[in-house]
């Protein structure tokens, strides 16, 4: 019966629809010229040849060149030989997360990936096979010398190899770049090391980023042959770390649709975006499209994308990415409007069990980080036995004709908005103006009235240190899962312990720290939502201040006092000094060690949660309870609904604390150095 008004909808879609748009970019051209397989020109038998861009110098030191063609268009060369690649980092930020990368996943036997100190940087070196050149905006210098035969079994190899999921997708990457940054210098380099393969990509239009990658085999090669990716690093072009760049398309209100069945889905998605640069003719958005690649399942599929005069544009949607070509140019700060229509059976039940999560990841189209601040309406419809919760104020929830109705609005700038249905049984309060809302699942534990004053208690207390709470509803919803916890805008996802009343023993082996976690994830309702981190170097703008403000929250309650406090410190010291030689706090997302993924797991959490934390500590002893208090509050009162950075931090906390704090952020957020006790 839920496809009756979807189909309804989209008939009179179609009505007001006035067809395709003629004369707009070519974006599905431009995807496929560097995402079909060339033709190859003449090889040239080289000595020598060279390729320099940003801080890399490929070197072609015999072997031969072919130039690749596509649509009649040179648009790349593959070397096949033996040569060699030299990339410098430049920065001593990133030197730490570089070298432990380099160390735990490039450091053997006889390794030609060779790392050293020099005058310029810290420099990486790796003898090459060969290496295939793609470019848009720049040409290199054409190699010279006799002809050679096309090594075209190499390249086909090659070929194969660099197209595998997980490397991102070339064809998109060079099509943005040439609708929106035609005169930029655009490379992406794909290298086969003697030690590895690397991608290097040079972007000083869209990412405005110089990445150097390592590539390694896939995790599961028996379910899933995608390849997993290292970086090594990262150097902003034009910008610096401390002064996050602003995102190129911005999100700012998003109106959903949403028609389930049982695991089928129809959405009807308006979004209004505002472009941040001048002539935006290609919009790049992120949006699912697979959601489990190894078993081909919760496969999106997008029908149409409409602007705002309803006429139909030209889209590209593949590798969890979607390109929409505008049918006129945009200025810098005018908002314009796209509606998306989609589907599929893409409402995965995790383990069988009887719920779906649209969650914290883009199942509706939307920008990078730094260009999600939205305010929302949506309106779910459920088949009767799926009770749907979401983020956001109720505005209506209905049982009619047979499906549950959910309509919710948030009118305050947010991120991750997100959805639950399933077999949910409700309990909620409103007091003094805030609801607060239990969703147990299958009526698995019970605990609702000890939730819902936790949940109140911590509340209060924050509302005590900080401000009064950001949302007049909070969701509470059980996950049938053990041992984490999310928060999106107006909702906690918590799993089974926090809702167990009896002491199995799984729930005694969770259960130890859940009152912490709980008030960590309503702490992000402030750090996290009301203010917001603008890329994942910031993440401790939400990690570190949330587990911060928990463990002043776990100071207030009966029974746990300052002994649980220095004791938490005293942890948190503990587990984050053995790693803090790995990577400065907001690198910790780049730690990825092939052969420990338990291993880097824990140094990223603990840097991030931890050392964080501790840095935070450290501020509050050297301000004092009174000024450490109005420096939290001030960084919420200043940065209300916006993204809060590092750079400001240090300002107000220096401001705070009439000191120079810069040498403090220095050494134990941008350095390696433990904060001091």
């Amino acid at each position: 019966m839920f496809r009756l008004g979807y189909f309804l909808l989209a008939a009179v879609l179609a009505l007001q629809a006035t067809g395709p748009v003629e004369g707009t970019f070519p974006l599905i051209q431009h995807a496929d010229l560097y995402s079909r397989q060339p033709q190859f020109g003449s090889a040239t038998e080289v000595r020598n040849w060279q390729f320099k861009v940003g801080n890399l110098v490929l070197v072609a030191a015999t072997g031969t060149v072919t130039p690749l063609m596509s649509q009649n268009r040179l648009v790349g060369y593959y070397f096949h030989g033996g040569g060699s690649l030299l990339y410098t980092a430049t920065s001593p930020k990133e030197w730490a997360v570089l070298r432990s990368n380099h160390g735990h996943n490039l450091t053997k036997t006889n390794s030609k990936a060779i790392l050293a100190e020099s005058d310029g940087g810290l420099i990486l070196t790796e003898a090459l096979t060969g290496f295939t050149v793609w470019f848009a905006g720049t040409e290199p210098v054409p190699p010279q010398g006799p002809l050679g035969a096309v090594p075209v079994k190499d390249f086909e190899r090659e070929w194969a190899f660099f197209n595998r999921d997980g490397l991102g997708d070339r064809g998109q990457d060079f099509a943005v770049a040439l609708a929106d940054a035609p005169q930029q210098p655009t490379v992406r380099v794909e290298a086969s090391g003697v030690d590895a393969p690397f991608v290097y990509s040079y972007d000083p239009g869209y990412s405005m980023l110089e990445q150097l990658v390592m590539v390694g085999d896939p995790y599961q090669p028996t379910f899933y042959n995608g390849l997993r990716r290292v970086v090594i690093s990262e150097q902003p072009i034009g910008w610096s770390w401390e002064a996050p760049m602003t995102a190129a398309v911005n999100l700012t209100h998003v109106d959903i649709d949403l028609h389930a069945g049982k695991s089928q889905a129809d959405l009807w998605v308006k979004e209004t975006l505002v472009a941040s640069v001048d002539n935006l003719r290609v919009v790049p958005l992120n949006l699912y499209s697979t959601l489990d690649p190894a078993f081909k399942r919760g496969v999106y599929q997008v029908r149409r994308v409409l602007d705002g005069q309803g006429r139909e544009l030209p889209f590209v949607h593949r590798h969890d990415r979607i390109l929409v070509a505008l049918a006129q140019p945009q200025p810098a700060g005018h908002p314009f409007d796209l509606t998306f229509e989609y589907g599929g059976q893409i409402l995965l039940h995790p383990n069988g069990d009887n719920y779906w999560e649209l969650g914290v990841a883009p199942w509706f189209p939307q920008p990078d980080l730094s260009g999600q601040s939205y305010t929302v309406h949506a309106t779910f419809r459920t088949p009767k036995d799926d009770v749907p919760i979401a983020c956001g104020t109720t505005v209506r929830r209905e049982v009619k004709g047979g499906e549950n109705l959910l309509e919710v609005r948030i009118d305050k700038p947010v991120q991750f908005f997100s959805a639950f249905a399933g077999a949910y049984t409700l309990k909620e309060e409103t007091k003094d103006g805030l609801t607060v809302r239990i969703a147990t699942y299958a009526d698995l534990g019970g605990r609702q009235e000890q939730l819902l004053n936790l949940a109140r208690q911590t509340i209060r207390y924050y509302e005590s240190i900080l401000e009064t709470f950001p949302f007049p509803e909070f969701n509470i919803i059980q996950v049938n899962s053990w041992g984490f916890g999310q928060a999106p805008p107006g909702m906690m996802i918590i799993t089974n312990e926090a809702f167990n009343s009896h002491t199995d023993f799984i729930s005694q082996f969770f259960i130890k720290g859940i009152n912490q976690r709980f008030a960590h994830e309503i702490a992000h309702q402030y750090f996290g939502h009301l203010v917001k981190m603008p890329s994942y170097e910031e993440q401790w703008i939400t990690e570190s201040f949330a587990n911060y403000a928990s463990l002043l929250a776990i100071r207030s309650m009966k029974n746990q006092g300052n002994s649980a406090y220095e004791g938490l410190l005293s942890r948190w010291r503990n587990d984050s000094a053995p790693y803090a030689g790995e990577s400065p706090i907001p690198f910790a997302n780049r730690l990825r060690w092939l052969n420990d993924p338990r291993g880097s797991y824990l140094a990223r959490t603990f840097l991030l949660y931890e050392k964080g934390g501790l840095l935070l500590a450290t501020l509050h002893k050297e301000m004092g309870d009174k000024t450490f208090a109005v420096f939290m509050k001030s960084l919420l009162a200043n940065f209300r609904w916006k993204f809060l950075t590092t750079q400001s931090v240090e300002q107000m906390a220096s401001m705070a604390a009439h000191k120079d704090l810069h040498p403090l952020f220095r050494d134990c957020y941008w350095g390696t150095a433990m904060p001091p006790k």
